[in-house]
């Protein structure tokens, strides 16, 4: 009996080794079909459960990541994809994912470490790695740079699942959700591949509490929104999913298997575009917009250019230039919509470019992975319209975080906007956020000063600075200390000339500009004065002469002005200007030419408000070459030319008090 008994616990043993791998590969088996019918957080499940007792393979880790990335959920991802770039047979491809989602979840210094590996591994993906890692040392700098921009969660919209897609509606905003509203759904009709509610328009009244409402007239089956009005307010356009049958299921060719499909047919949900009416209280019927073609492509994410002109939109269509584009219809003028047009090379990346939006003047705003950002979608602007568009501009940090910004709404151009992030610290996996442009009212001017001698620039202590905005309402004056610097407090986004003085120097001006488009509270001016020294003279250059002639050339105008700058700066100095010529004619006949051309700049100078007395021509003629060219000697016009000069030298000072000497 203690025999029987001890064969029967072993078959037992034996049957229950047997039964634990066939479960787990039935989980596997489960888990890839979900992935195959887009339901990611079951097939999560069943990967774990397949995990609990199978060490994940690399093509698992894959998937896994995958689905997870498929939900937005970057953070889990990393998890799986960190195992992933410990195996052997990990590819280029694998780690560059890696990398990205170190990226995606603001670890810039461990994505940098990781692309500049795969671009000494793989050499096929050296500029791929590399402009990688650029983009996270830009990101970097951004954060510690960041923007005048207020950020902050626009509670009142969100919910503790995803909220995006705003748009203006009287008083009201029209929001896209997937919020667990149990009037719109039952627990039966949950999106299998987030495991939430279908997305549905509501519309929302902050001046209420945010009082929430489904707008049931336009919400269909599957996925709704976002959308926006056109550009009189007449028409709503949105975004409808379709379900859409993709491919047929192949039967499992083993009949005898314990497997077998439960399903026949695979569907996928593609964008289409809809338009409605708000009329007397009511939406009027959505009607589909005329190239919406679900079976074969997505468009959706509706934007109306300011002038009413064109629709843009988001498309994977065929022709495109990466997974989604932003595409156009220009309005025709019997009023219907022309042809797509792809919007150019200058928007559209290998990778995807979505929720097109303008500002009221008229300024492009998208979402794009491709152009180089902080992380996952970044928002982007353009200036331009139709296919022609200047460079693409990153907003930056604060507006771009390391995860998905997108879906912006501007309520006053460039200074106040909704956008959307599944930025860390929010209610939901999508909130809306607000945006205010909020520079301060005052920086801080820190003024150094140097000395500018023999090539070199050596700090200049105790020199008088006066700081005077170009509209006459700010004048300070400061004096810097021993260690050459001085500060004062400043205005924001204004004109200031800055001039420094100090005794045997010639006084300098410079021009700046207080932008603050950054939230730096110190803006550098660098002041360099020049030592005066008694008849030195100092070439001024670009003051050339045509051969023969004594007129004043635009560009020595140019040059000359900058002498006059010096006379205002410097109202006391009393100077020569000196011109020369070349060694061709006579000493007598250049002698004379260059009186005349000395006699034509003095005029010139004298016509700009400088007082007779304090200025004296004088002409050298070829008596003071700079170079060999004398007489009997060949040389090229260049260093001919390089004789025809003009010099100015202090002589001396209007008080007649002769200064010390360096």
């Amino acid at each position: 009996m203690k025999n029987k008994t001890t064969i029967l616990a072993l078959l037992l043993i034996a049957m229950t080794a047997i039964a634990i791998p066939v479960s787990g590969q039935k989980n596997l088996e489960k888990a890839n079909e979900m992935m195959e019918r887009f339901e990611y957080r079951q097939a999560i499940d069943y990967f774990e459960k397949y995990f609990v007792l199978h060490p994940p393979s690399s093509q698992n880790l894959r998937d896994i990541s995958y689905c997870h990335l498929a939900m937005n959920d970057s953070e889990n991802a990393l998890k799986w994809l960190k195992k992933l770039a410990a195996k052997k047979d990990a590819t280029a491809r694998d780690m560059l994912m890696y990398a990205s989602i170190l990226k995606t979840e603001g670890l810039y210094d461990e994505a940098i470490i990781q692309y500049e590996l795969i671009a000494t591994k793989w050499p096929a993906e050296k500029d791929e790695a590399m402009a990688q890692a650029a983009a996270c040392r830009n990101a970097v700098d951004w954060i510690n740079n960041p923007l005048y921009f207020d950020v902050a969660n626009a509670s009142v919209f969100n919910s503790s699942n995803s909220d995006f897609g705003i748009s203006p509606f009287g008083d009201k905003f029209i929001i896209t959700s997937d919020r667990k509203n149990k009037e719109l759904y039952s627990e039966k009709e949950l999106h299998g591949w987030t495991g939430n509610p279908y997305y549905k328009l509501y519309t929302v009244d902050p001046a209420n509490d945010g009082k929430t409402a489904a707008i049931e007239s336009l919400n269909a089956d599957y996925h709704n929104g976002p959308g926006v009005y056109n550009s009189n307010g007449s028409s709503f356009y949105f975004t409808r999913t379709k379900s859409v049958k993709i491919r047929q299921q192949p039967q499992n060719p083993d009949p005898t298997s314990w497997y077998k499909p439960p399903h026949k047919e695979l569907y996928t949900n593609r964008l289409e575009i809809y338009s409605a009416q708000f009329l007397n209280g009511a939406w009027t019927a959505a009607a589909p917009f005329a190239y919406n073609n679900p079976d074969e492509y997505s468009v959706g994410h509706p934007a109306m250019s300011p002038d009413g002109k064109r629709l843009y939109f988001a498309s994977d269509m065929p022709g495109g230039m990466g997974g989604s584009d932003i595409y156009f219809f220009e309005i025709q003028a019997d009023g219907s919509w022309g042809k797509p047009r792809n919007a150019g090379a200058a928007i559209n990346t290998k990778g995807k470019e979505l929720f097109p939006t303008f500002d009221s003047e008229g300024k492009l705003y998208f979402s794009s992975d491709g152009h180089p950002g902080m992380g996952g979608l970044d928002l982007f602007s353009a200036i331009g319209s139709g296919d022609s568009w200047s460079e693409v501009s990153n907003l930056r940090y604060p507006i771009n975080s390391p995860k998905d910004d997108f879906s912006i709404l501007f309520t006053e151009a460039g200074k106040q906007a909704y956008f959307a992030s599944n930025r860390k610290g929010g209610m939901g996996s999508d909130d809306i956020y607000s945006l205010v442009y909020s520079p301060p009212v005052k920086l801080i001017m820190a003024v150094r000063t140097f000395e500018k001698f023999d090539g070199a620039l050596l700090p200049l202590p105790y020199v008088n600075i006066d700081i005077a905005s170009k509209d006459g309402n700010e004048n300070y004056s400061l004096k810097t200390g021993d260690n050459s610097l001085g500060y004062h407090e400043v205005s924001c986004n204004e004109y200031y000339i800055v001039k420094g003085q100090l005794e045997n120097h010639f006084a300098q001006s410079t021009e700046v500009q207080t932008e603050c488009s950054t939230k730096q509270d110190t803006v550098w001016v660098d002041v360099v004065l020049e030592r005066i020294v008694i008849n030195r003279a100092i070439v001024l250059k670009n003051i050339y002469y045509d051969f023969d002639k004594w007129n004043i050339r635009p560009d020595a105008a140019l040059e000359l002005d900058k002498l006059v700058t010096i006379l205002i700066d410097n109202p006391e100095i009393i100077v020569e200007l000196g011109s020369h010529t070349d060694s061709r004619g006579s000493f007598k006949y250049n002698e004379t030419l260059s009186q005349r051309r000395a006699e034509s700049a003095v005029a010139y100078i004298i016509s700009k408000g400088i007082e007779p007395d304090r200025i004296s021509a004088k002409g050298y003629g070829e008596s003071v070459p700079v170079n060999g060219c004398v007489d009997g000697v060949k040389c090229s016009e260049e260093d001919f030319q390089m004789n025809r000069r003009t010099e100015f030298k202090v002589t001396g000072y209007k008080s007649g008090l002769v200064r010390s000497e360096p």
